[in-house]
This record gives structure tokens, sequence and C-alpha cells, in this order.
């Protein structure tokens, strides 16, 4: 079972390429206007209304205490859906550039170096050679805290609550 073969979205962040599994990625999308959400973390930049549906949007660049990007930078948003804490979640991650979408085998992807790394090794899933150049596999489930995750859903079912609240009015 081994060799069966995955998909994987590689993009840019900063001046390093990671990849995601496929099968957690409805669409990608270029930046959108996002609308701030007080009291959370740094590193979630907003929502918007992805078919209908409130999306809270993380910059992967913040999260990852990478160097911001220029303001007139072209980034894009990979919307994905995935469980945490027992529930499904819609996301999106700001990313500098969607690179390739390769398909890899277990094989394929090494362990990842516990010692010496500036990533939390809980949400990587390992590294692979792409082009002649490490990429680290995420996971992409793994990427917030719990609690983490708690503060950004709250805020998130608030700011879905305030826009009913404004149709119905």
């Amino acid at each position: 079972m081994k060799n069966e073969k995955s998909t994987y979205l590689f993009f840019k962040l900063y001046d390093e390429i990671f990849g995601v599994d496929v099968k957690n990625i409805i669409e990608t999308i270029e930046m959108q206007e996002l609308t701030p959400i007080p009291n959370t973390p740094d590193f979630m930049k907003g929502v918007f209304v992805f078919r209908g549906q409130v999306v809270p949007v993380i910059d992967l660049r913040t999260k990852f205490k990478l160097e911001e990007a220029p303001a007139n930078k072209k980034r894009y948003i990979i919307i994905s859906s995935f469980e945490i804490n027992s529930e499904q979640q819609t996301m999106g991650f700001i990313v500098d550039k969607l690179i390739d979408v390769v398909s890899l085998s277990e094989y394929d992807i090494s362990d990842f170096p516990e010692i010496g790394s500036k990533y939390n090794i809980e949400f990587v899933k390992g590294i692979v050679k792409y082009n002649g150049q490490l990429t680290i596999i995420l996971n992409i489930e793994k990427i917030l805290t719990s609690v983490e995750a708690d503060i950004i859903k709250k805020a998130t079912n608030n700011m879905e609550m305030t826009k009913e609240e404004e149709s119905n009015e």
C-alpha cells in the first residue's frame, strides 16, 4: 500500500517551497479583499465570503514567522477543508505563489529532521526533493493548535451571525 501515489500542491512562501495534499484543497484563488476580525491571532488576516460561506484566512508567512510579503506582491489563497477538533473546517491559507501539482508516493517523502528546524514538527509530514530543492510537506490539519482553531472558529461564527443579522434588517 505504501506505493500508492498522492497528489500534492507545491507553493512558495518567501524563498521556500512547501507542499500540501490536494485531498484537502477545494480551490486556489487570487488574493481577495478580507474583512479583519479583532481579537484573533496575528496570522489570521480576516475573512471573506466563498460560495456563501464565511471563510477565515490565515497568512502562512506570519504563522511560520517568515518575513512579511511586500504590500504590492501578488498572492494567492488555498481554500482547504479538513477536520480539526472533530469538526469539518473550511479555511484559506495565503501563499506567495502556486508552483506545481506533483504526484508522490509515501516512499518519496522522507522524515523531517526534528533538530535544527524552525518549523513546528507537529504540522510537518516530511520532506521531498523537488527541482533540486528540499520541499517541506505540510500536514494542513495540524497547522493550527486546537486553541487557535477554537479562537478562529468562534470569531468566524460571530462574523456569520453578524452577517445574518444584517441581512434580516
